[in-house]
């Protein structure tokens, strides 16, 4: 029995090169149900920070005595030597409000020391004393062994390949928040029962 050619399609009965089989546009996405929360990639790397977290949250606390921030302020401070706060602060990604804090704890526990400059006493430079490297020679192996746990299903080629998807995706957060692309003005207080714009 003859065949009719089915209209808009060439005789053959497939699409033009190019265009795919469904009839949509090149470089249309394609059609679907919408995406959900978990399919949200923001959301999932928070998941995966979220249940190991606490592992490392009970070897820092538990059985060292340093928070998880302390931890990161201290182990700054040994590997990059005498700095002063805003240095320290940028080394570890932190505000300096929470840094000050930070080293005020370490100090306190005498993990840390600070170092007034003889010439303007004003400058105030940071050193970890011989406690503090100590307890960072002590932690250093029990968290490297928690990492390596971590990613132990992960070949050496994956791993690389993770840590360099990471560093790409931290620079374009780290442009994106430079580029202010969310005008709005965060508020922790207001957050819950300001009224949306839209609404």
């Amino acid at each position: 029995m003859p065949t009719h050619p089915t209209p808009g399609l060439p005789p053959s009965g497939r699409p033009p090169s190019g265009q795919p089989e469904s009839g949509q546009p090149p470089g249309q996405p394609p059609s679907g149900p919408p995406p959900h929360l978990a399919d949200m990639l923001m959301y999932r790397l928070y998941q995966a920070w979220s249940q190991s977290n606490p592992v490392f949250v009970r070897l820092c606390e538990g059985r060292f005595g340093i928070t998880r921030r302390e931890w990161r302020i201290l182990a700054c401070a040994v590997e990059g030597g005498i700095m002063n706060s805003a240095e320290l602060a940028a080394a570890a990604k932190l505000d300096l409000a929470r840094t000050s804090r930070t080293l005020g704890a370490l100090c306190e526990k005498g993990w840390l020391r600070r170092l007034h400059d003889s010439a303007d006493r004003r400058v105030v430079r940071v050193e970890a004393t011989a406690e503090g490297q100590a307890r960072y020679q002590a932690l250093l192996p029990e968290v490297l062994r928690l990492n390596e746990l971590l990613v132990q299903d992960l070949s050496e080629t994956e791993v690389a390949l993770l840590r360099d998807f990471l560093g790409r995706i931290e620079q374009r957060g780290r442009r994106m928040a430079e580029d202010n692309i969310v005008a709005d003005k965060a508020s922790r207080r207001e957050g819950g029962t300001r009224r949306a714009q839209y609404a």
